[in-house]
Formats: C-alpha cells, structure tokens, sequence
C-alpha cells in the first residue's frame, strides 16, 4: 500500500466523527485513519495559520501529555 506523505495529529475521537468537523474545510488532509477505538490520527500537509486552525478545530480532543514529560530539545 502507497504511503501517504504528512505530517500525524492524534485525537481522540473517532475517525467518522473527524470527518464530520473536517467536512469542508480542507486544511491539508491528506488523509483520516483510525487508531483504535474513539481515536483517530489525520494525516496532513497543513503548515503555518492552516496548521494552527487544524489544532484549534481539535483542541478539545487532542491527547495532552503528563506535566512530567515535556518537549525537550
């Protein structure tokens, strides 16, 4: 199977209800596969302000991650 090429965005919400938020938007979606249930990942394309909407769209489904495990460079 081709690979699709994109940056990954998890969130935990099913990929049929993702769909529904992305009808019409565009974004840069490549792409929207499950990830087990009630989580999904959304391959993108989207970079600068598309980006930011993207996030902003699923920010109240996007994992957050533990207070002990921050980005570090």
């Amino acid at each position: 199977m081709k690979k699709i090429r994109g940056e990954k965005l998890f969130v935990e919400l099913g990929a049929s209800k993702v769909r529904l938020r992305l009808k019409g938007l565009g974004y840069g979606v490549r792409k929207v596969e499950t990830a087990g249930r009630n989580r999904a990942v959304i391959i993108h394309t989207a970079t600068g302000e598309h980006r930011r909407e993207l996030e902003t769209l699923f920010a109240d489904v996007i994992p957050q991650k533990p207070a002990g495990e921050e980005d570090r460079p």
